[in-house]
């Protein structure tokens, strides 16, 4: 066999091994919201000593009755990340998603006793123990809010310590998902984290 033909037949074996490895190849998994912003959530400026915003807006904050989680961190010995840890009103404690990586996907879902016409949410991203800690686990940079009624909205987390203010694009709503769409890294731990979650009904609605 002549060194063209060689040549030849080592040709088509790489052309076709190109062409089944790129066929064969799995494709990378992608942010489905790469490149596509949504509202942005505003610092809220609260005092290292306040608990609570400003309730004198026609609002009135509500506990959910129910907080439910797709994952959760291991407990260790001195620390658990259940769902209702952000509804403690504690900074100190969080939910921290259980599955390996960033958490792309997670949720967490905050149920009401009825349905609720809401004025706000406002959000503890990361985990705000303190400053180390916070920077030490992974942060919500995209968060999507899925509705009851279907609908969704996508939102855009502050990387910053204290409370953001989420204005709704749905009202009236009998629960809300709070789904991981994208993050900031965590230098020490690739888990992501949330530390509080409070709903404000309009009482103008009441």
């Amino acid at each position: 066999m002549g060194f063209a033909m060689l040549l030849a037949l080592g040709i088509t074996a790489l052309v076709l091994f190109l062409i089944i490895y790129r066929v064969m190849k799995p494709e990378p998994e992608l942010d489905p919201y790469s490149g596509v912003t949504g509202t942005t959530a505003t610092l809220l400026n609260l005092s290292a000593d306040d608990t609570q915003s400003d309730t004198g807006s026609g609002a009135i904050q509500v506990r959910p009755r129910a907080a439910s989680a797709s994952s959760i961190l291991e407990a260790s010995n001195t620390r658990d990340y259940r769902a209702t840890n952000l509804l403690d009103g504690d900074l100190a404690t969080a939910w921290n998603e259980g599955v390996p990586g960033p958490g792309i996907g997670e949720w967490v879902r905050l149920e009401f006793s009825r349905p609720l016409v809401l004025d706000r949410l406002e959000l503890a991203n990361g985990y705000q123990q303190d400053a180390d800690r916070f920077y030490a686990n992974g942060r919500v940079k995209s968060l999507e809010l899925v509705y009851s009624s279907g609908a969704t909205q996508l939102v855009e987390l502050l990387d910053e310590m204290g409370y953001q203010k989420i204005e709704p694009a749905v009202r009236e709503t009998e629960w809300i998902e709070l789904v991981i769409v994208s993050v900031y890294p965590g230098r020490a731990w690739d888990d992501t984290a949330l530390s509080e979650v409070r709903v404000y009904e309009a009482v103008s609605q009441l």
